[in-house]
């Protein structure tokens, strides 16, 4: 199958590599910053209620 493959087919197999990794860093960077703004949320809510 990739016997066939010219220069062409190779440069965009990377580049979707290099698409989906950056695809996912991102991702993963968005998510963990919402996991720490609920987290953050949570332990305000839980300080405010020990106070009242």
């Amino acid at each position: 199958m990739f016997e066939n493959w010219t220069i062409i087919e190779w440069g965009i197999l990377v580049f979707d590599i290099i698409a989906v990794s950056i695809a996912v860093w991102f991702l993963r960077k968005k998510i963990k910053s919402k996991f720490a703004e609920v987290e953050a949320r949570h332990a305000f809510e839980t300080r405010r209620r020990k106070n009242s």
